[in-house]
């Protein structure tokens, strides 16, 4: 092959992953539109945390598995918490009728006025799943988006 075309190959190659790399990194309102149900509750461990107690771990697991964060079209955030949660956690619904906005730069959800910020969500996609961050905490929630 003449180094000509071996030139062309790669910059179309290039091309075309900068493309998809582009394309991989775009996330806007349309992509966090509609019910997400958490799956799996686990811990980060970040250096600013302390570890986490079991019994700490269990009351997490059952307030949050099966949780449903809705983020509606009309921008409204409401959060479904199971039957089972334990009651401290009722106090996570006091998001419901909160605004919801985005940041797509950073992949970042805000929940509450920009001012307030209620709850912040960093927003990743790894291996062909979706995972919640919760900012300012060790949460990382494995999601299943609702069809």
């Amino acid at each position: 092959m003449s180094p000509v075309k071996m030139k062309r190959i790669l910059i179309i190659g290039f091309c075309l992953l900068d493309v998809l790399v582009a394309n991989s990194q775009s996330f806007g309102r349309e992509d966090i539109i509609g019910v997400w149900t958490s799956r799996e509750v686990s811990f980060a461990k970040n250096k600013g945390h302390a570890p986490v107690e079991n019994t700490t771990v269990e009351k997490m697991k059952r307030g949050l598995i099966n949780a449903q964060f809705i983020f509606r079209s009309n921008g409204l955030f409401f959060l479904k918490l199971p039957a089972n949660a334990p009651t401290e956690f009722r106090e996570l619904e006091a998001m419901n009728n909160k605004m919801w906005h985005i940041r797509s730069k950073e992949q970042m959800v805000f929940v509450g006025s920009l001012d307030e910020d209620l709850m912040m969500i960093n927003v990743k996609q790894l291996n062909g799943r979706c995972y919640f961050f919760i900012q300012d905490s060790p949460l990382v929630l494995k999601m299943e988006r609702n069809r």
